[in-house]
């Protein structure tokens, strides 16, 4: 089947963050139906597939959900162009997967996993990967995220922590008699403007550092001052750091301001570029180099201590938009590349 065509096929396919099991489906029947003599192993987090081979030593690794649809999502016929929800995002990238499974390179294993536009703690790759460790001797990781046709290497760390700045509850008015904490929101919010962005070079790429607000709470009416204001404190941290360091400096930084507690965290990625595995794949796919300029499972696949890449069709700006396209040319380049690599070893 064309990769047009197979990308088309599996966004036709609803496969919303929880909601995967249908192109799982379609997936291991895919592999049944076609050219595909190796083993397929599927649980809650996903599907492994691979040829029966002690070599079987490079992943080709993508997530098969996505976020949900968007009733405006623009659909147009073009054969250039493969437009709809998960197109970029990355279902264009799943169908590269598939193509080269059924290439017969017996030297891959193939990840296909669930959950990972959802909250952390849910995404299926952490199921997957004590069969990937147990079961394989991987030396080196693709994931197909959209990047463009360039290699992004490394990425940042995150840390969310809520930071709550405490007042006095009064009667909207008579405020003499509270305190009110929106009020003191303004400190808070200029301090992260001015140190907003820091940008740091680590091997040659250009890494930003981000320190942001993402959501802000408070108050219960109209005619009431909060006793209380809660931020979600978002935390983007480089990957010379880890996420104990970066916990640290987040609630040291904000202690001033209110009573700040750390909800999750997730280290980062360095870029890798002292990996020969990097070193190849860069060479022979001949694409530009850049940073991951967030957080992405090549840090899931670097905590194991196997090197990894993120290289896939389609334009990552576009993931998640209602004029969400992958051009035919690039999915088809991305297979190619791929297969160039593969060849070589």
């Amino acid at each position: 089947m064309k990769l047009d065509k197979l990308t088309e096929e599996l966004i036709a396919i609803k496969s919303v963050t929880g909601d995967e099991n249908k192109i799982l489906d379609f997936i291991e029947n895919y592999l049944i139906n076609s050219d595909f003599s190796g083993e397929i192993i599927r649980n809650n987090g996903g599907i492994i597939a691979h040829y029966p081979s002690s070599d079987s030593n490079i992943a080709l690794v993508g997530h098969v959900d996505t976020v949900p649809f968007d009733p405006t999502q623009v659909v147009i016929e073009d054969t250039s162009k493969v437009y709809g929800r998960g197109s970029v995002d990355m279902k264009a990238g799943i169908a590269v997967m598939l193509q080269v499974l059924t290439s017969n390179f017996e030297n891959i294993v193939a990840v296909f996993y669930t959950a990972e536009e959802g909250p952390m703690v849910n995404n299926g790759l952490e199921l997957l990967m004590p069969i990937l460790k147990s079961d394989f001797n991987l030396e080196f990781a693709v994931i197909l995220e959209p990047t463009n046709g360039e290699v992004q290497l490394g990425c940042l760390g995150s840390v969310n922590a809520d930071l709550q700045i405490d007042g006095k509850s009064s009667h909207s008015a008579r405020p003499w008699m509270g305190e009110n904490p929106i009020l003191k929101l303004s400190e808070v919010i200029g301090f992260i403007n001015e140190n907003q962005i820091e940008e740091h070079t680590i091997d040659g790429l250009l890494f930003k550092q981000i320190i942001t607000v993402t959501t802000i709470s408070g108050g219960s009416a109209n005619n009431v001052i909060p006793s209380h204001v809660n931020l979600n404190i978002n935390f983007r941290f480089l990957p010379t750091q880890n996420e104990a360091e970066a916990s640290k400096l987040l609630a040291d930084t904000f202690a001033k301001y209110g009573t700040i507690k750390i909800k999750n965290s997730s280290n980062g990625a360095l870029p890798n570029l002292e990996s020969q595995k990097v070193k190849d794949f860069i060479k022979i796919t001949g694409a530009d180099v850049t940073p991951k300029q967030a957080w992405t499972d090549i840090a899931r696949f670097s905590q194991e201590n196997i090197p990894a890449v993120n290289y896939g069709p389609g334009d990552p700006l576009l993931a998640h938009s209602p004029d969400e396209f992958v051009n035919t040319s690039q999915i088809v380049e991305s297979y190619e590349s791929i297969v160039r690599y593969l060849k070589g070893f």
